[in-house]
């Protein structure tokens, strides 16, 4: 074999390597958002319910609970706690963001590096897949799948947060609702990270 063709084989490995584990830390994250950190929005979800009960102007049954002073107090205390939640949280999203970029320029370089092989050689272990690492072929055609399907959740939770308000629960609460991936996304992507566990040992 020739070294020009060895070494872009290596490469492309490396650049199938380096995609998989961006992928790997991608999904981690979107289990994070729609795991434990939905519970953190469940909670600032009901500190905005109760802001909107105590500020909306027609509920009269307030003023026989607590004082004027009191629910300004409250309502200030409510709002210090929402911010503050939702600037954790706008943290992780724009982590996930940041990295999603990452993994979609992972792909790219995977795919040029992929188009400069020789597809003819059959005997190649890359190329052909191994008892340890499936074909290149596969692992192109089921990245962009999994790829294109993550960048509309993606997309879908960073437009959707932008749009929260502080003293709005109903905004919350969609971007609440959004943190959610389908069972066959999620499936699928167990199923795809699994036969890279082995990759690059």
């Amino acid at each position: 074999m020739l070294p020009a063709t060895m070494e872009r084989e290596k490469l492309t490995q490396e650049k199938l390597t380096t995609f998989c584990e961006l992928l790997r830390s991608n999904y981690r994250q979107i289990k994070h958002l729609i795991g434990t950190e939905r519970t953190n929005v469940d909670k600032t979800l009901t500190k905005a319910v109760r802001y909107d009960l105590l500020d909306g102007s027609g509920i009269s049954t307030r003023s026989a609970i607590y004082t004027s002073e009191q629910i300004e107090q409250i309502l200030i205390e409510c709002l210090n706690e929402i911010n503050d939640r939702l600037v954790a949280t706008g943290r992780l999203v724009s982590t996930l963001v940041e990295d999603h970029q990452k993994l979609l320029q992972a792909y790219r370089n995977l795919e040029e590096a992929s188009r400069k092989l020789d597809w003819s050689r059959t005997e190649s272990e890359l190329i052909s897949g191994t008892s340890r690492q499936k074909s290149l072929e596969y692992h192109l055609r089921e990245g962009y799948r999994i790829v294109h399907q993550l960048n509309g959740l993606v997309i879908r939770i960073k437009f959707t947060f932008n749009a929260v308000e502080v003293r709005e629960a109903a905004s919350i609460e969609r971007f609440r609702d959004c943190l959610k991936i389908s069972e066959d996304l999620d499936q699928y992507l167990q199923d795809f990270l699994t036969y890279t566990v082995f990759m690059g040992k």
